[in-house]
Formats: structure tokens, sequence, C-alpha cells
């Protein structure tokens, strides 16, 4: 079996977006799983088979990932090019602007009396 494949350190929720030159299998898989994989046993992934590019896949669980593109069978290869990036979800946000916090010391008198 012949693939393209890159690694990556992930947290949950992040995102990973594989992009390729032809339709094929594109797959996540856990490192566990990848060991699997290499050796030809039976594994889990997330993905399958592709036609449009980019596929964006959403990590689950933090760990390291690989990201797989398949360049068919040993018997019948094709030729595929591709990449895989990683992207962090941003700071949070409120109406779509980031919330900043400043802090500045008070500098007025405080009554603290109830009426």
């Amino acid at each position: 079996m012949k693939f393209l494949h890159k690694p990556f350190k992930a947290r949950a929720n992040d995102r990973i977006t594989v992009s390729f030159s032809r339709p094929t299998k594109v797959i996540l898989l856990h490192a566990s799983q990848f060991k699997k994989y290499k050796k030809g046993q039976t594994y889990q992934y997330r993905g399958g088979f592709e036609e449009q590019s980019p596929v964006e896949f959403t990590v689950p669980f933090d760990g390291v990932w690989h990201a797989v593109i398949e360049k068919g069978s040993y018997k019948n290869p094709i030729q595929v090019d591709g990449n895989a990036e990683l992207h962090r979800p941003g700071p949070e946000t409120l109406n779509g602007t980031e919330q900043m916090e400043t802090h500045q010391k008070y500098s007025g008198s405080y009554d603290d009396t109830l009426e």
C-alpha cells in the first residue's frame, strides 16, 4: 500500500484540513490506529473515499493524529499530491470581536454604606 501521511500533535476540537489533487481515500487516524494501518491490521478511522478537495476533520481528543492520503494499491498505484494543515480554534468571541480584559486601579473614593 502506498500513501502520503503527515502527523500532528493536536488537541480536542482542533481542525485538520487535507487537500489532494484527485479523488482518493482520505482518512484521519490516531497514532495507535496508524500503527495497525501500517501493519495491515484492522483499524479505526475517520473519513473515507473523497472526490472533492479539501476535506476537514475535527480532532475528537488530544493526541498524535495522522492525516493519510492513499495512493492506490501496491499493484495499481495512482499519482496523488496532497497536503495537510492543522488549525487551532481562535479565541472566544462575543458578537464577532475578541474580548480583551483591562484592569485599572480605581482612583476615586469608594462608598460602601448601604442606604
